[in-house]
C-alpha cells in the first residue's frame, strides 16, 4: 500500500503540456513506431541533469588479488570488517520515526530491531528471534520458543515478556498492524509464550514475520526518536530531514554485518543523484530516467520487485455523494481501457525495459493464478464492446443515458513514474472516445476522491494478506486499500477459506481461485512491476538481493548483513 512516498520535485508545468500534446500524435498515429521507444524517453523530466556539477573524483576500483597457491601450511586470514563509514540514500524518511509498533520496518529489515520470524531469499518462513513456532489443529494458537541468550542493544536480555508487552501494545495502538484477531498473549516461561486468535489465520504468520519487538523497560514517548533493538545494528543518531547513523549491534545474535558504521541520507530523488555523482553516496536508489546518465565507473544493480503500478477502479455507481462513478463502474469501459493499453510500450518505452507487464497484485508470487488474459482486443474491437454496451460517439466523446464518458486519473504528485505514466495512459485511452483528465496531489486530496474517481497506486507485498485486503469486501473504503468499493462474495468466501486454512500451502489454491475471479471482474488495470534500480561504488558488493515488495522504507536492506565492502581500507 503506497500513501508514504519520496518527495521527489514535480515536472515543469510547460513540460507536461509538451508532453501531453506530443502523447496526442504518439497514438493518433502521426509518429511511427519506430521512433516512440526514442520519444517517450525524450519527454522525461531531464532538466535536473542539466546542472549537476560533474567531479573529478573517481571511487577506487575493486582490488584483484593474486591468490598463492595453497599448501597445508598456508591459511587464509579471516576478513576484516569495514570500519569505515558507508553512506547510502534509499528512499523516504520515515517520519514517525523508529518504532516497530507504528509501522517501522514492516516493508523492510527494521535494522534495529528484530522480529520473531522472517523471510529468506526464496521468500520461506524461517525463525529470526524464534527458536520454534508451531500452530494448533484448530488454527486458533500459536506458540513460540525464543532463541537462547538474545540481548537488545542496550546488553539486558530480549524476553517473552518483551513480546508479550510488542503485541498488546500494537494492539491497543492505532498501528498499521490489525490486531483484532489477537484474542490475547500468555507468557509461560522466560523464552516461552502463547497467541490466542479468535479466529483461524494463516496470515498471522507474516504479522510474527514484519512486527519487531521493542524492550519493555525503554519503550516510551520517545522511543522512535531513540530506539533500542535486537537488529544487526544500534541506533547513534537521528538528524530529521538529513541522516540516520548507525553502527553494527555488538549483542546481535546474527551473522555480523561486514559494513560496520552505516549513514543513511534523506534526499529528494533529483539531488541524490547529485549527491551520488558527486560522490557524496556509496549507494543511492535512482528512476530509470537517470540510468543513461551514470559515469562509467558506477555500478548499477538491477532488483526484481513485486512493487507495481495499476489504476484502481471506482465499482459501484455514484451515490450522489462521495462513493462510486456511472462511467468506471460499467465492465466494458474498464476492459476496454485493459484491451488498449499497451503495457511493452510502457515497459521498453517509457520506463527504457526496467519493468515488467503486470496483470495482477501479485505477479509471479506462489499465491497468483496465470492471467487470464494477456492477448488483448484491437482498438476496433475495443471500440466495437463500447458500442454494444451502449456507450455512443456524440462529438467525439461517448455517452450512455446522457452520462458521458470522462473522469480524472489521479496521482501522487512529486513521482515521476507515476506522473509518465498517467499522461501515457491516459493517451492511450483516448481514441476509444474516452476523456482522462489527470492530476497530481497529495496522499491528503486523493484520499478525499479515491472512493468516486481512480486512482494510480502502487502495491506489491511479500505476503497474500495484500490480496485479501484490496478485494475482500470487508475492507471497502478502509484506508487506501479496497478504495474503489469491489465486492464479490465468491471472492470473499474464498479469501476467508485461504485465511482459515490448517496450513500455508493449504490456503494457496484458495487465493489462486479468488485471483482468477478477480481477474474476471477487472476491478483493477495493472500496468507495470517495476525493477528498482540502484547506483553506486563499485567497492560495494550486495551480494543477492532479495525479491523487494512496495517501495515504502528501504527493501534492500533485507539482506545487508551479506553486503561486503571488496575493496581495502585505507591506512
Amino acid at each position: 500500500m503506497d500513501h508514504n512516498q519520496n518527495h521527489s520535485s514535480p515536472m515543469p508545468k510547460a513540460t507536461i503540456q509538451d508532453t501531453t500534446k506530443t502523447m496526442t500524435r504518439l497514438f493518433s498515429g502521426s509518429v511511427s513506431g519506430k521512433t516512440l521507444g526514442h520519444t517517450l524517453r525524450s519527454l522525461l523530466p531531464v532538466t535536473a541533469l542539466l546542472v549537476l556539477p560533474l567531479t573529478t573524483s573517481v571511487w577506487a576500483a575493486p582490488e584483484t588479488v593474486a591468490e598463492p597457491a595453497v599448501t597445508t601450511q598456508q591459511t587464509n586470514p579471516p576478513r576484516q570488517p569495514h570500519t569505515k563509514p558507508v553512506t547510502i540514500a534509499l528512499g523516504a524518511e520515515p517520519e514517525a520515526g523508529f518504532d516497530p509498533i507504528y509501522g517501522w520496518g514492516h516493508y523492510n529489515n527494521p535494522l534495529m530491531q528484530s522480529a520473531l520470524l522472517k523471510r529468506d531469499g526464496s521468500l520461506d518462513v524461517v525463525g529470526d528471534l524464534a527458536q520454534s513456532w508451531t500452530l494448533s489443529n484448530d488454527g486458533r494458537t500459536w506458540q513460540v520458543s525464543l532463541k537462547p541468550h538474545l540481548k537488545f542493544s542496550d546488553g539486558s536480555n530480549v524476553t517473552a515478556q518483551d513480546v508479550a508487552f510488542t503485541y498488546r501494545t500494537a494492539k491497543s495502538a492505532a498501528s498499521l498492524y490489525d490486531l483484532t484477531n489477537l484474542d490475547r498473549v500468555e507468557v509461560s516461561s522466560s523464552d516461552s509464550l502463547t497467541f490466542h486468535l479468535k479466529q483461524p489465520d494463516i496470515a498471522f504468520m507474516d504479522t510474527l514475520a514484519s512486527l519487531a519487538i521493542v524492550p519493555q523497560h525503554a519503550y516510551g514517548p520517545e522511543y522512535a526518536q531513540h530506539p533500542v533493538g535486537s537488529g544487526p545494528y544500534q541506533f547513534v543518531r537521528w538528524q530529521k530531514g538529513q541522516l540516520l547513523e548507525l553502527i553494527a549491534n555488538p549483542y546481535y545474535y546474527g551473522k555480523k554485518p561486514d559494513i560496520r558504521h552505516l549513514i543513511i541520507v534523506f534526499s529528494e530523488e533529483d539531488s541524490r543523484f547529485s549527491q551520488l555523482l558527486a560522490h557524496q553516496l556509496d549507494l543511492a536508489a535512482i528512476p530509470p530516467h537517470y540510468v543513461r546518465s551514470l559515469p562509467s565507473n558506477t555500478k548499477l544493480w538491477s532488483v526484481k520487485s513485486v512493487d507495481n503500478r495499476g489504476i484502481a477502479w471506482p465499482m459501484v455507481a455514484y451515490d450522489g455523494k462521495a462513493i462510486g462513478n456511472d462511467v468506471t463502474s460499467d465492465k466494458a469501459i474498464r476492459t476496454a481501457i485493459d484491451d488498449v493499453i499497451d503495457r511493452d510500450v510502457l515497459v521498453q518505452g517509457l520506463l527504457e525495459g526496467h519493468a515488467r507487464p503486470a496483470y495482477s497484485i501479485a505477479d509471479s508470487l506462489p499465491w497468483n493464478s496465470a492471467p487470464t488474459k494477456i492477448v488483448h482486443a484491437s482498438l476496433d474491437e475495443a471500440k466495437q464492446l463500447l458500442d454494444n454496451a451502449g456507450w455512443r460517439l456524440h462529438d467525439g466523446v461517448r455517452e450512455k443515458n446522457g452520462v458521458k464518458a470522462q473522469f480524472t486519473l489521479y496521482y501522487k504528485s512529486g513521482d515521476s513514474i507515476r506522473e509518465q505514466l498517467t499522461l501515457t495512459v491516459a493517451q492511450m485511452i483516448k481514441p476509444l472516445g474516452i476523456i482522462v483528465d489527470t492530476k497530481g496531489t497529495s496522499w491528503e486530496n486523493i484520499s478525499k476522491v479515491m472512493h468516486r474517481e481512480p486512482v494510480l497506486f502502487g502495491f506489491g507485498a511479500l505476503s497474500p494478506s495484500e490480496m485479501r485486503y484490496t478485494y475482500h469486501s470487508d475492507y471497502r473504503g478502509v484506508d487506501f486499500y479496497n478504495s474503489g468499493y469491489y465486492q464479490n462474495r465468491q471472492v470473499d468466501m474464498l479469501l476467508d477459506k485461504a485465511q482459515s486454512a490448517a496450513s500455508w500451502s493449504q490456503s494457496m489454491p484458495y487465493y489462486r481461485q479468488a485471483q482468477t475471479l478477480i481477474y474476471t471482474d477487472e476491478p483493477w488495470t495493472w500496468l507495470v512491476n517495476l525493477q528498482h534500480l540502484y547506483a553506486g561504488n563499485p567497492c560495494l558488493d550486495l551480494a543477492t538481493p532479495m525479491v523487494e515488495p512496495h517501495d515504502h522504507g528501504w527493501p534492500l536492506t533485507n539482506n545487508i548483513v551479506d553486503w561486503t565492502w571488496v575493496c581495502p581500507d585505507p591506512s
